[in-house]
């Protein structure tokens, strides 16, 4: 097990952590119903990613290697939640009180972005074909949420309402 991998998945698991309260509080923030199903479903979807970073970071600490996405949602299943950040216990107020719900967007944009960006690196990095097939998972997953939320952003300021298709919503996968 490198160090350079646990590090990156205590980065992921810090991310993910922070997009789940992101969009939490997001949808506590923004006023439209729809909006608030959208940012609560993507909260769900970060929530899932932990579990699987969570799951392989017990597998590397345990002793065993890179796990397949199925095996690691299997091991986060099995173990203790990882406390690996107890400085995450405080609650960080994400989202400005006197952000719109277009502005709130932006800031949704701007963080599915950093996440793309750190796992396509890890991606990129990965020593194993397991290690690369989490990433890239990840990594995709952070850009079809990007790619949505431009959707729903381009959708709002041109429409004055929330982009919802019934045909992908809330059916993200991750």
């Amino acid at each position: 097990m490198s160090e350079k991998a646990l590090e990156a998945l205590k980065k992921g698991m810090q991310t993910e952590l922070r997009g789940m309260r992101f969009y939490t509080q997001a949808a506590e923030h923004v006023q439209d119903e729809t909006g608030k199903r959208v940012l609560q479903t993507l909260a769900e979807e970060e929530k899932k990613h932990l579990e699987v970073l969570r799951g392989q970071y017990a597998a590397l600490t345990g002793g065993q290697g890179w796990l397949s996405l199925a095996e690691a949602r299997e091991m986060a299943a099995s173990v203790e939640d990882v406390g690996v950040f107890p400085e995450a216990e405080e609650a960080e107020e994400l989202i400005p009180a006197d952000a719109t719900d277009e502005k709130t967007l932006v800031l949704a944009m701007d963080f599915e972005w950093s996440g793309y960006e750190l796992y396509k690196k890890a991606a990129e990095e990965a020593e194993t074909p397991q290690e690369k097939a989490i990433w890239e998972f990840l990594a995709k997953a952070e850009n079809d949420h990007f790619s949505f939320i431009q959707d729903t952003y381009e959708y709002l300021t041109t429409d004055g309402v929330w982009y919802f298709d019934d045909q992908e919503f809330p059916f993200f996968e991750g």
